[in-house]
């Protein structure tokens, strides 16, 4: 069954073949794609690239893209392969699944760092393994970066079809130029493609070049000068759908492409506690983000937002002081990869942060006032000294005499001792000392005083 279903996908590509002098070249054909295959045949193509290819977490990938592509024509196609993963950037290493939107098919034989020198696995065993109709390879640029020849890299197409043959003669291929036009021997590498895949391909084993470094700019096109941001994706995706389309597989890519937004498209986790004039942000990134900026503002002084912090970690936690105590001040963080800030309104929840004075601590309870004690005295003819020990908590002390059956008002003294004079003629004296604190008079200590016939006090 899939001898016959083969032969009648590559039955329009032979007669494109024929048209086109040996070499089907993207966008040259015409009407090839207008057979793409019988209803309900599955195409299965097997990607093969590095980083660029495998793309990093928070990506859609250009394998999205081209699979979306491929799905919106209504083709039945199997992306095969023995990964799905994308390169995790947090912590650094492979296995991550948070792709913007995981919902297509995944597999792919691409790795982060690959060589086209040195593959993580023989294509001979790919092809045995995953049976693919078409295989779509974009390497060489690691290769580059360690000092390779770029006609020797070029010449690993060449290695790569001729053993991939040995398994399976009628395949189809795909061979993508580097992108990085800006990274030395890139172009060279690109422009050796042409005539090495001229002398590989025929009519049951078509190869064509999909040229995925036309147009594409080093700002514009990725996020840290290397690998695809989305719009780098949706123009790799589209040259590849276009050299497929020349090999009567689906058809080309609409133009002008239409460009999605740049940069992450999910805000932080963002949390916050509030101290004396002071706050604290905890956050969580989303993936994708390689850093985040942060913005701030006082709204009770109905301030503008502004940009407070470039380049914090994409999960971390940061103090924000001095701040004013009451005053209510809100933050959000905005995701960036690389050097892509994020297009639209991409931020973390917004916080407050309203920071408040500690509470002062309450008073010591109050000692209750005591009666004094060890009240002594010493009398004159018309005088008397009192002394007695000092009550804890008291501020001053009240000392009144007795008359008239009565307690005067008396007088007050800060210390533990006073003189009283003027007093009338008569055999003695009674005198109470009470303790006071603000409006707290405690109780009495009592003491009658026998008045002397001559001295002064």
């Amino acid at each position: 069954m899939r001898t016959n279903r083969r032969r009648q996908f590559l039955g329009a590509v032979c007669g494109l073949l024929a048209m086109t002098a040996g070499l089907a070249l993207p966008g040259t054909a015409h009407g090839a794609h207008e057979e793409p295959g019988l209803p309900g045949d599955v195409v299965r193509v097997l990607i093969l690239g590095d980083s660029v290819t495998q793309g990093s977490s928070g990506d859609w990938t250009w394998r999205y893209r081209l699979w979306r592509h491929l799905q919106d024509a209504g083709l039945a196609v199997d992306f095969v392969g023995p990964r799905d993963d994308l390169w995790n950037l947090r912590p650094s290493g492979p296995g991550a699944t948070s792709y913007a939107d995981p919902a297509f098919d995944r597999d792919h034989a691409a790795r982060w760092g690959m060589w086209s020198g040195f593959p993580d696995t023989p294509i001979a065993t790919l092809v045995a393994d995953h049976q693919p109709d078409v295989v779509v390879t974009m390497l060489g640029v690691n290769d580059l970066l360690y000092g390779r020849d770029p006609e020797a890299v070029a010449a690993d197409t060449a290695t790569l079809v001729r053993a991939a043959r040995e398994v399976d003669p009628d395949l189809a291929f795909v061979v993508a130029e580097a992108t990085q036009r800006w990274f030395t021997g890139v172009e060279t590498l690109n422009e050796a493609l042409p005539p090495v895949v001229a002398g590989l391909t025929s009519p049951a084993s078509p190869v064509v070049v999909a040229t995925t470094s036309e147009g594409y700019d080093e700002e514009q096109d990725t996020w840290d000068g290397s690998h695809p941001n989305a719009r780098g994706e949706v123009k790799i995706a589209a040259a590849i759908a276009d050299a497929l389309h020349g090999l009567g597989f689906g058809p080309a890519a609409a133009r002008p492409l239409a460009m999605p937004p740049v940069g992450p498209r999910v805000g932080a986790s963002l949390a916050s506690t509030a101290r004396n004039g002071e706050g604290t942000l905890t956050w969580q990134g989303a993936a994708g983000a390689t850093t985040q900026l942060l913005w701030g503002r006082d709204s009770t002084l109905g301030e503008p937002w502004r940009i407070l912090a470039h380049d914090l970690p994409p999960d971390g936690s940061r103090v924000i002081a001095p701040l004013v105590n009451g005053h209510r001040y809100q933050y959000r963080l905005q995701p960036v990869k690389g050097d892509d800030l994020p297009e639209g309104e991409v931020f973390s929840p917004v916080v407050d942060v309203v920071p408040v004075a500690p509470p002062l601590p309450p008073p010591p309870a109050p000692v209750a006032l005591t009666a004094p004690t060890e009240v002594r005295a010493a009398a004159g003819r018309r005088c008397a000294r009192l002394a007695w020990g000092p009550v804890r908590g008291a501020t001053s002390y009240l000392i009144q005499r007795r008359a008239d059956g009565r307690w005067t008002r008396g007088v007050r003294t800060a210390g533990v001792r006073v003189t009283l004079r003027r007093l009338p003629v008569q055999r003695s004296w009674r005198f109470r000392v009470r303790a006071v604190r603000g409006s707290t008079v405690g109780p009495p200590a009592a003491i009658t005083v026998r008045r002397r016939a001559t001295g002064r006090c």
